[in-house]
């Protein structure tokens, strides 16, 4: 399981699939071509999946295509 993280000016800026439950290859790699789209100019990777790095709840994608606070 996998997650992708966004940083921007070295401070994290947005993750995905941080909550535990993970990625698998093809979203992470989905994610990260979306985020690369949304936000050019930040650095985003792909991870092995683990404990949010917000330090909080992660941030997904909701219905509406706009990262939203996790539940």
């Amino acid at each position: 399981m996998y997650m992708v993280v966004a940083f921007e000016r070295g401070r994290l800026r947005c993750e995905v699939g941080g909550d535990g439950t993970g990625l698998n290859a093809a979203q992470a790699t989905d994610f990260a071509h979306e985020i690369r789209q949304e936000y050019p100019g930040q650095i985003v990777a792909i991870l092995p999946a683990r404990r949010s790095w917000l330090g909080g709840w992660p941030y997904s994608w909701g219905p509406d295509r706009t990262l939203t606070p996790g539940r």
